[in-house]
């Protein structure tokens, strides 16, 4: 649905500091969108952001951006390792957050920044988007219908073919936030955690495959449930991919392929709430097989649009209408909880409890 329309007169001025991928295709598209803010400022070294986005602010650092008093709202997109100090001084400039993936490179970065928002009365988002793609959407909706019965085996994966590293090399040339497990891990335990809640425990094996690579490039991740197998898997050496989701329960199974399109739709810089924005087409739709009214079912299952502005709605409804926070920050401290679980027991080799 296109949301756009004349800006509110009550819209929220938006700073986003850095403007690499995540600020280029995740942020600003949806803020320049929405008419609940405004894209006020970018703090960058890029001239493409003053070449996309004419009429706003460059600053030179977060400094500038963060001593600007018109600025409600900053959003935090720059390399992992400087997701703290730079989340820590927005909130200390008394502006809302909203913190790209992953949220810190630490629980105790994470119980910092939590103690701080609650201090100064500031609200700290962490964007795990992908609760919003299509193919988890209807998962959810498949679940909540009843139509697999008890789950009891789910498994969720990223896969892609990058047996060199050509793209975001800081994120494999640092230990700290570095590493698949902290880039795409962070979405499929948050999907996990969002579907299962707290596991009771977690066992990984982690992989160093690629030259150049200081961390993990792959990994296999199991998070423990009574009753419950859940398997996270990424790699970066799938040149056919598997499927995405495999999910069998007590009266059936639901197999997905291919991906969520939001994301190749904004890289061709597709606008949120254009025609067909976040629609699925027909020959990726998963397969649900189950038994409905006593017969044997077995069909592709129509896709919920994936929808990415939900999460800025919801940003929008937490600060100006006291509405409920969609994601809360300690969502964010037990998605990190986990992956500190999952590198000591590869470390170990052997089952860390929570």
């Amino acid at each position: 649905m296109n949301r756009k329309a004349v800006k509110n007169k009550s819209a929220l001025n938006v700073g986003i500091v850095g403007f690499g991928l995540s600020g280029q295709v995740f942020h600003a598209p949806f803020i320049e969108e929405n008419p609940n803010f405004n894209l006020h400022t970018i703090a960058t070294s890029q001239a493409l952001a003053a070449r996309k986005y004419r009429g706003i602010k460059i600053a030179d650092s977060i400094d500038d951006l963060l001593a600007d008093p018109a600025i409600d709202l900053v959003v935090i997109c720059t390399p992992n390792a400087l997701h703290y100090p730079h989340a820590k001084a927005a909130v200390l400039a008394r502006k809302h957050v909203i913190i790209e993936k992953p949220f810190s490179a630490s629980t105790t970065q994470a119980q910092s920044l939590i103690k701080l928002a609650g201090e100064t009365g500031k609200f700290i988002f962490p964007y795990h988007n992908r609760r919003w793609d299509s193919d988890f959407l209807t998962l959810k909706q498949i679940i909540a219908h009843g139509s697999l019965g008890e789950i009891v085996d789910y498994e969720s994966r990223f896969d892609r073919f990058a047996p060199e590293i050509v793209r975001a090399a800081w994120k494999y040339q640092q230990t700290e936030g570095g590493g698949t497990l902290f880039d795409l891990g962070t979405h499929l335990i948050d999907q996990a955690i969002n579907l299962f809640g707290k596991p009771e425990g977690v066992f990984c094996q982690l992989f160093n495959q690629r030259e150049g690579s200081v961390t993990d490039d792959s990994f296999d991740l199991r998070l423990i449930y009574p009753g419950l197998n859940v398997t996270i898997k990424a790699s970066v050496f799938v040149k056919e991919a598997g499927p995405r989701f495999q999910v069998h329960g007590t009266k059936g199974s639901f197999i997905k392929y291919g991906l969520d399109p939001q994301e190749a739709a904004l890289k061709k810089d597709k606008k949120p709430g254009s025609r067909r924005f976040g629609i699925e087409p027909v020959s990726t739709y998963g397969i649900l097989n189950t038994i409905v009214s006593g017969k044997e079912l077995r069909a592709r299952c129509l896709a919920l649009p994936g929808d990415y502005m939900a999460f800025y709605d919801n940003v929008y409804s937490v600060i100006a209408e006291s509405g409920t926070i969609a994601i809360e920050p300690e969502d964010a401290l037990l998605n990190l909880l986990i992956i500190e679980a999952a590198r000591k027991s590869d470390n170990e080799k052997k089952i860390i409890l929570l």
